[in-house]
């Protein structure tokens, strides 16, 4: 008899689901992203992109790119959020483009 319970203990925790079918397994990508997804001309060239199901700044990932790969980064390295997610509330301060060397890239703005 005690075999129910932890059957049902199981059951309602979730420990017999598989939720790897529901993810992006290139979530998160490796950084830096390619050379090619970043590089700009001008500084105005670059924006920044939220990958993740929450804001960089409650647990997600925020990547600055080059406009021109915006579609492809977004498709290819966002987060499955299929699976409800539950973020914190943390209030963000707007990023703040860097551009070195080239490259697109972000800092932490402030309030």
């Amino acid at each position: 008899m005690r075999i129910l319970p932890i059957f049902l203990f199981a059951l309602a925790c979730g420990g017999t689901s598989d939720d790897s079918a529901s993810t992006n397994p290139a979530y998160p990508p490796n950084l830096p992203l390619a050379a090619e997804l970043i590089a700009w001309s001008t500084p105005a060239d670059c924006v920044v992109v939220e990958l993740g199901c929450c804001d960089a700044c409650n647990g997600g990932l925020a990547v600055a790119v080059n406009q021109g790969s915006l579609t492809e980064v977004t498709e290819d390295y966002s987060q499955d959020c299929t699976t409800p997610q539950t973020c914190t509330e943390m209030g963000c301060a707007p990023w703040e483009l860097t551009c070195d060397e080239g490259a697109c890239g972000l800092a932490p703005g402030s309030f």
